[in-house]
């Protein structure tokens, strides 16, 4: 076991440092927090788990140090850690961003640290339920040689599978993970949006409503996986309906509609729809994006 020092001590750092303790992985975790107070949560009480918002010298041998702040704050983040001295002997420093390269560390890199960068394929938005969704997660590693192992380490104790990635392949990798994610917000918040509006609903009674659709969707993608997840009038051909939607539908609303719409015609073609029928959808959707329907 080793000692972990775990900087921004918010949603994805309480949890991953909960598996961490969760695991037996730990000897001792230091959570390293800009405010006098620690967070509330069950991982700073733990018997192998301390809270502090100083940090008076660097870490002893063998550390890992986990930087779990927001993209912009990694850079500074390390020059403050690097600023400390030396590590001790095999210290490591991981940070959690999907976006920024490893290269972002290269002051702890300087000054003795091997470096990377480990992404939860999860999204956290309570931690004291956020172990529970890092368990069995994939993750994602930019980096090499000690950094991998440690970084190895922590997916073990989450029970996980890692990938890796290459610092300039990472804003593509991000994308994805952003529309898998945040955009499946963004695109139930204009589901709800319509349906309020169409039924003379609020808002929370549109996402009640619309909740077992969105549940619905995410099963069919667990069992039966892309492209036969897939249902509606896309899949089904049906110009008619495409045509009712995309006109009364306006602005932005219409062109993210129309935009997905050719997404989902792809998957369709996988499923077997007729070419001419594929044809007509995408003329109609073309149509509207063109202005020649009003």
């Amino acid at each position: 076991m080793r000692a972990y020092w775990i900087i921004g001590p918010g949603r994805m750092g309480l949890s991953l440092g909960s598996v961490l303790s969760g695991a037996g992985k730990a000897a001792e975790i230091l959570l390293v927090g800009r405010s006098e107070r620690a967070p509330e949560h069950p991982l700073v009480n733990s018997p192998r788990a301390r809270y502090t918002a100083r940090l008076s010298g660097p870490p002893a041998a063998a550390t890992c140090l986990v930087i779990a702040v927001p993209d912009g704050a990694i850079a500074g983040v390390a020059e403050m850690v690097a600023r400390l001295g030396g590590p001790g002997d095999g210290c490591v420093a991981l940070h959690l961003s999907g976006a920024q390269p490893a290269a972002v560390l290269a002051p702890l890199e300087r000054c003795g640290y091997a470096t990377g960068s480990l992404h939860p394929l999860q999204t956290v938005a309570d931690p004291a339920h956020g172990a529970e969704r890092l368990r069995d997660a994939f993750f994602t590693f930019e980096g090499g040689g000690e950094a991998r192992e440690r970084a190895a380490e922590i997916v073990e104790a989450a029970g996980g599978r890692m990938l890796e990635v290459h610092a300039a392949d990472k804003a593509r990798y991000h994308a994805a993970c952003v529309f898998a994610s945040n955009y499946v917000v963004a695109c139930a918040s204009v589901a709800t949006r319509l349906l309020a509006g169409a039924v003379n609903v609020s808002r929370e009674e549109a996402a009640q409503a619309l909740e077992p659709l969105w549940r619905g969707a995410v099963a069919n993608l667990e069992r039966s996986g892309l492209p036969r997840a897939l249902t509606g009038p896309v899949a089904r051909g049906d110009v008619e309906t495409l045509r009712g939607h995309m006109a009364t539908l306006s602005g932005g609303t219409r062109d993210l509609y129309g935009q997905l719409a050719l997404e989902a015609l792809g998957l369709a073609c996988e499923l077997g729809l007729a070419e001419e029928t594929a044809a007509a959808i995408e003329a109609e959707i073309r149509s509207w994006e063109t202005g020649e329907v009003d």
